[in-house]
């Protein structure tokens, strides 16, 4: 992993070159921002062209209330789409649009600075202005459209009062795409976790996902499996919108993506299906820069002369008590990417996101939408417009694909690329970029399977897997990362060959501690230990180590057991993801491991009263809706909540799901449940036969209105562990449909 040494400050140049705050003037910013673009087009004809493309398409809302989008062409099923996320939740599409802006601190004051001065420092709005009239035409006209669906819902929802943008434009959706990126790759600098934009770095570290690839020699009746399972924060812009999607030119998909998102992420079609997992590809890097001319601060050397830097500057309304108040800060960039760090008073350091202004993820994500098997959908994968992600997928042929995904630079293997590197060297100059063919996969591997669950490309399997000589040092920070959620995904695909959709189903929410089964024995034989030099420690060890023995290993809502283990473990391994090793205080110290099991069970009894917890009554599911970030937290154990049985995923669990901490505020606030934080935002299970069949689950419900039947009605699903059947082929549509009407109806 990488580290700065050196003590750092973050300051996109603002510790520096403090502005003066311009708090009399309005905040120029919103002017520029909100202008609209002209595409040489007026208002009206915009909106009649909204009109013909309402027409032509249809939304279909199933028991569930998710949309199925029937379009004349992909433009208006795209326009539909829009339209419907406008519906279900409006407040979240234009809060992820004003994050991609640059502008959230002016909705939500101070906790949106951050990412608004690494959206500015990276210049995303000018660049997607003025990149988006060169797009590709058919870029271009889809977005176009996409952006349109969203208008047209404003256009006839006049009631609907958007909080900033009162008009949505076309390079919005690059913007994005774009600022989204930057926001989950800027951690791939590896500067102080501190530095993560907005999202708290405990929540962010905890974000990850299951996915397998059951090939069919390995199923009950030979057809190809797909499991998918991204574990992403429940709350804020990380939250996922599930649609299916048909049009009169061959789109024929269904899945889940982030809301202002404008086709699935990851999903099917009824040949073919995909899933993505985080993976940690090197494809971010910093640069020292030494500015050392008193004269000209702008300057700073590179290969035995000297560059000079551009700095400009940027106006940030930031909303507080007195309303949005506007000030001025000073940015700078290099050849090599924007400063965003200080060391000390002539060194600074310059970042770089691999492809951040190359990437077209629409063009690609259409290409793997349409791919007929995994030799097409292999061919729209080489594009490398995703810039990091293992990808896994099964087609209705019987193959399956493993890919390790990223936008990695090729670099001078001779520097050290877990640290900053000397800028003023030209050889630390990144040179191109790895091709498809260079990156870890396996296509229909010997063992009949692929997994991922956030871990190395070298376990995929138990068997074959890629050969982690052909691969430089740089490429991976990964590399030797087997995690036990992995570890427990190959021991439950390597026993069966009977796998089928409803088993797949039925195993996504496996509740099986690996921990438990395989490594917690080994902890409670310290007893033998403890028993004789600490006998009064080992009496009141005895009931814990008795309750554990008796389990079997499974968190079920009424285990006592589980409750504890799980205490016991997050003692030993601490609390915060990933939390997979052995804190140094326990290493071979059996007395202080078995310390460590009554202190866990002391500190149940002082927040419960009784250390024997059932699970289900201290872990729970609870929905908030506007919520940007996750803390500080608003539950309260007073509201209605449901049971979650989802496990810490550290230990070791398929169903993984991670808590809030128990609050504790004399005279304020206390709250002695764990609520879900994140985890199993989307789940699904695909099968690939003649006809295809699925489940799906999103975490809530489809509605972000609390009036709906569909604002929590998923949640309940899922705390029985149920599937809802998939509604997919189009006589299956029809015959579900609740609701039937073009967009403005």
């Amino acid at each position: 992993m990488k580290c700065v040494a050196a003590k750092i400050a973050l300051v996109w140049m603002v510790v520096m070159f403090p502005l003066t705050s311009l708090a009399a003037e309005p905040p120029a910013v919103q002017a520029s921002s909100s202008k609209a673009i002209d595409l040489g087009t007026s208002r009206e004809h915009q909106l009649a062209s909204a009109e013909q493309l309402a027409e032509s398409v249809t939304i279909l809302r199933d028991s569930y209330g998710t949309p199925h989008i029937d379009g004349a062409t992909d433009a208006a099923t795209l326009f539909g789409l829009a339209y419907a996320q406008a519906e279900d939740n409006f407040w979240q599409v234009e809060d992820n649009y004003i994050l991609s802006l640059g502008r959230y601190s002016e909705v939500h004051g101070p906790t949106g600075m951050n990412s608004d001065f690494l959206n500015r420092a990276f210049e995303i709005v000018p660049r997607s202005r003025e990149d988006f009239a060169h797009c590709d035409p058919a870029d271009r006209r889809l977005t176009e459209a996409f952006i349109s669906g969203l208008n047209y819902y404003l256009a006839k929802h006049p009631q609907v009062k958007p909080r900033l943008i009162q008009r949505f434009e076309p390079w919005h959706l690059l913007a994005f795409s774009r600022h989204l990126t930057l926001e989950m790759c800027f951690r791939y600098t590896r500067l102080d976790r501190n530095f993560l934009p907005r999202v708290n770095p405990r929540i962010w570290a905890a974000s990850g996902s299951n996915a397998w690839a059951i090939a069919p020699q390995k199923t009950r009746d030979g057809k190809a499996l797909l499991l998918v399972n991204p574990h992403l924060p429940q709350f804020g812009f990380t939250q996922l919108y599930e649609a299916h999607l048909r049009s009169g030119e061959g789109l024929n998909v269904a899945g889940a993506m982030f809301f202002g998102n404008p086709l699935p992420s990851l999903g099917h079609n009824d040949s073919l299906g995909w899933a993505l997992t985080t993976n940690e590809p090197d494809i971010a890097d910093l640069w020292r820069l030494t500015f050392d001319d008193r004269l000209r601060p702008l300057r700073y050397r590179y290969d035995n002369a000297t560059r000079d830097a551009t700095q400009w500057t940027e106006t940030i309304g930031v909303l507080g008590s007195q309303g949005v108040v506007p000030k001025r800060y000073a940015f700078r960039k290099t050849h090599y990417g924007p400063v965003v760090a200080q060391e000390d008073d002539a060194h600074y350091l310059a970042a770089r996101v691999a492809d951040l202004f190359e990437l077209r993820p629409l063009r690609q994500t259409l290409r793997m939408a349409k791919a007929r098997n995994v030799a097409e959908f292999r061919r729209a994968m080489s594009m490398l417009q995703i810039p990091f992600m293992n990808v896994l997928c099964a087609d209705r042929e019987g193959s399956v694909f493993y890919l390790y995904g990223g936008s990695i630079p090729r670099r001078d293997p001779s520097f050290d690329w877990t640290n900053p590197v000397d800028g003023s060297n030209p050889r630390t100059a990144w040179s191109g970029f790895h091709s498809f063919d260079e990156l870890p996969q396996l296509l229909n591997p010997q063992a009949g399977y692929l997994q991922n669950c956030n871990s190395s490309p070298f376990t995929t399997t138990h068997l074959d897997n890629p050969d982690r000589r052909r691969f430089p040092d740089y490429m991976f920070e990964d590399a030797d990362d087997d995690k036990l959620r992995a570890k427990r995904s190959r021991e439950l695909l390597q026993a069966r060959d009977d796998w089928t959709l409803e088993l797949l189903e039925q195993t996504a929410f496996d509740t099986t501690l690996y921990w438990a089964i395989h490594e917690m024995p080994k902890f409670m034989a310290a007893m033998e230990t403890v028993n004789i030099c600490n006998p009064q420690l080992a009496g009141r060890a005895l009931p814990l180590v008795d309750r554990l023995e008796r389990w079997d290993g499974k968190i079920t809502s009424d285990s006592t057991a589980a409750t504890l283990c799980t205490a016991w473990y997050e003692r030993l391994y601490g609390a915060e993801y990933p939390g997979e090793q052995l804190l140094p205080e326990f290493v071979d110290k059996p007395v202080a491991q078995i310390e460590a099991l009554v202190a866990a069970a002391d500190s149940l009894s002082q927040k419960f009263g009784d250390w024997q917890v059932r699970w289900g009554d201290a872990h729970r599911v609870q929905r908030h809706p506007r919520m940007i970030n996750l803390f500080p937290l608003p539950f309260s154990d007073a509201e209605p909540s449901l049971p979650c049985v989802g496990g810490h995923g550290p230990m070791g669990i398929i169903f993984t799901q991670y808590y809030s901490p128990v609050l504790n505020v004399p005279f304020v606030e206390t709250q002695k449940k764990h609520y879900a934080l994140v985890g199993a935002t989307y789940l699904a299970a695909y099968e690939f036969g003649d006809r295809f069949r699925g489940g799906t689950l999103v975490n809530f419900g489809a509605s972000a209105d609390p009036d709906s039947p569909h604002y929590f009605d998923q949640a309940e699903l899922m705390a029985a562990g149920k599937f809802k059947p998939e509604v997919f082929h189009w006589d299956e549509v029809l015959a579900s449909a609740r609701q039937c009407y073009h967009p403005g109806q």
